[in-house]
């Protein structure tokens, strides 16, 4: 896989990428991203002064944000090393609780534990807030939308230890949630859809824990090895490296950007993308794991890794369903305000939830 020449401009899309987008996504590229320098262009140190220069404005294309009966935030310890993260807990209205008619005998609803993306190295709780206020509202679940620690400060594995110990923090803490401990799933969006993979397995090997429901993981990663820190993909079995090395919002020179600061450069960079807390394909099993539901994007260099983790996943004998949204790039899931695309993908999100979570 030899390098290729970048694109001349900020975010010049190539034509043979650019041909396959659908129209509308690309558009909402074209207007909001082409004109605007990313994170992944200059050093963390000068992205961290002024974080907002460098984001996509995602505010102007997400969908509603229905109202909640409320949204409290939490101060969760977390202990690798010892400190705290917030985590925002949403509650569904009266009308959507009984709408939605997932209650139990004592009026517990099931929960959606989220982990937002950002390449382990930006994103907070704003980041998947439109998304979980339509889940919490439109299901009438709670829905428990998580914080974790991100590189440079926290490399690998903060995050996914973070993220557990939210997990383990939700279950202990159900009563006072209002949370029915035997209908919790995860969920997580690019990074945070590895973690919830990897929450998957840690949960079904702790005996302290129910079985999760599902595994609800859109744009993921799976496998972090072939990733280079510098240049163009010169080796591995995933093919969109290559053919969406120049993908909007997800190019592979934003991944080896976001994976230089988590993994690191030094020599134990190797080892630590075979961790299978970084790289959950090499998990030493994938039997019994919560039903899987893997969004994919078309034009995106993880979506080859996503159809290798289904196929794992199912050799495994763990139920997995997948679907690619035609033209649709990375972090499409989040632009539903105004992309069908968009919309549908929050569509079947609801459906996921219904289904996994019916009494």
């Amino acid at each position: 896989m030899g390098s290729r020449d970048a694109p001349d401009t900020i975010n010049e899309l190539r034509p043979s990428i650019a041909e396959r987008l659908d129209p509308v996504y690309l558009d909402i590229y074209n207007r909001y991203q082409a004109s605007r320098p990313r994170c992944d262009q200059v050093p963390y140190e000068i992205y961290n002064v002024d974080k907002e220069a460098y984001s996509f404005p995602t505010y102007k294309v997400t969908g509603p944000r229905p109202e909640v009966a409320s949204n409290t935030i939490y101060h969760v310890p977390v202990s690798h090393p010892a400190g705290e993260v917030e985590v925002q807990v949403y509650a569904p209205t009266s009308e959507a609780v009984s709408s939605g008619g997932l209650a139990n005998h004592e009026g517990r609803l099931p929960a959606l534990i989220n982990f937002h993306g950002g390449g382990f190295v930006i994103g907070d709780l704003n980041s998947d807030e439109p998304l979980v206020r339509q889940l919490c509202q439109r299901t009438g679940c709670v829905v428990v939308n998580a914080d974790y620690r991100t590189a440079p400060e926290f490399p690998h594995p903060t995050s996914v230890l973070d993220s557990w110990d939210v997990l383990k923090w939700v279950f202990v803490n159900a009563e006072k949630l209002n949370i029915d401990p035997s209908r919790v799933a995860v969920s997580g969006l690019s990074a945070g859809g590895c973690i919830a993979a990897v929450l998957s397995i840690l949960a079904r090997d702790d005996p302290t824990l129910p079985p999760l429901k599902l595994q609800l993981l859109i744009v993921p990663l799976f496998d972090v090895r072939y990733v280079p820190v510098e240049g163009s993909c010169k080796g591995g079995p995933y093919e969109s490296y290559v053919s969406n090395e120049f993908a909007p919002m997800l190019p592979l020179s934003r991944l080896v950007w976001f994976y230089n600061y988590w993994l690191g450069t030094g020599p134990d960079r190797e080892e630590r993308a075979k961790d299978f807390r970084a790289s959950p394909l090499l998990a030493e099993s994938h039997e019994n794991l919560a039903p899987s539901s893997i969004r994919a994007a078309e034009v995106d260099p993880l979506v080859s890794e996503a159809k290798v983790y289904h196929e794992k996943l199912q050799a495994a004998g763990t139920q997995s369903s997948i679907k690619i949204y035609r033209g649709q790039g990375h972090t499409f899931p989040q632009w539903d305000g105004l992309n069908p695309g968009s919309k549908e993908f929050v569509e079947d999100c609801i459906n996921d939830l219904k289904e996994a979570f019916k009494l």
